[in-house]
């Protein structure tokens, strides 16, 4: 009986610890940017301030991560692109798209030091009423998505 106790009496303890050692616990903001000691997150996001002629901004509707690190989301599109290819005639004001992020890869593992990659992996992160904007660089129609080679917060 008195090893119950002890066992109880440590797992309490450790929980504690385990619990104040979360650096997102006390409500931080899980979509902030890059923090000035230089330090950085999978979930810290690169703000954009200028669109280019091949960005779209969208609002996340939802997350499919079920093959992380591969991931993709669905957004209604809020602004066309300036850019007249192909792949941005098929997208509409207004309706709503599944989008890839585009992550490198070293031997089939993700390259965590690649900025992009880092950028883009946050896309599995997002909940749904983010806005962001989409570097759109191509569609893959068997699969209906299109390619996001970039990813910002908006």
């Amino acid at each position: 009986m008195r090893s119950i106790w002890l066992a109880m009496g440590i797992t309490l303890l450790c929980a504690g610890a385990a619990r104040a050692e979360d650096p997102f616990e006390g409500g931080g903001d899980a979509l902030a940017v890059k923090d000035s000691d230089g330090s950085s997150s999978l979930r810290a996001k690169l703000k954009m301030t200028k669109l280019e002629p091949d960005m779209i901004q969208v609002k996340v509707k939802g997350i499919d991560d079920s093959k992380f690190p591969s991931c993709t989301f669905t957004g209604t599109v809020l602004t066309q692109a300036e850019e007249k290819e192909k792949q941005f005639k098929l997208i509409a004001r207004g309706k709503t798209y599944k989008f890839a992020p585009v992550l490198k890869l070293k031997k089939k593992v993700v390259d965590l030091k690649d900025q992009m990659t880092q950028n883009n992996l946050g896309a599995c992160y997002y909940p749904p009423g983010t806005t962001l904007v989409v570097k759109v660089t191509g569609v893959d129609r068997k699969a209906g998505t299109f390619t996001a080679a970039a990813i910002y917060l908006k």
